[in-house]
């Protein structure tokens, strides 16, 4: 019997471990924001808060739309101070 609790609490704090790190790893928060491209990389809100755009397939695709009013959904971290964002996807808004 004590074999066996032995063998559940390493498990237990296997898996906590492992859950940890993963928490760790995806900490970025996931956001849809709406905001102006500007030519610095950047997602800039109505309120004034720039994103930096990471590169990925859609962040590449976001940052020629320099002048566009674009709504993007990604995962947002701060890094130094300074918002990025890593899009997933976008769409370009008509005014």
């Amino acid at each position: 019997m004590k074999r066996h609790k032995k063998y559940l609490l390493a498990g237990l704090f296997g898996i906590l471990t492992i859950a940890l790190i993963f928490g760790i790893a995806f900490s970025g928060e996931t956001k849809v924001i709406t905001g102006t491209v500007n030519d610095d990389y950047q997602i800039v809100t109505d309120e004034g808060t720039a994103y930096t755009v990471e590169a990925s397939e859609a962040g590449d695709e976001v940052v020629e739309l320099v002048g566009q009013k674009v709504k993007v959904t990604g995962t947002v971290e701060e890094s130094e101070g300074e918002n990025m964002i890593t899009v997933t996807s976008y769409v370009v808004i008509e005014e």
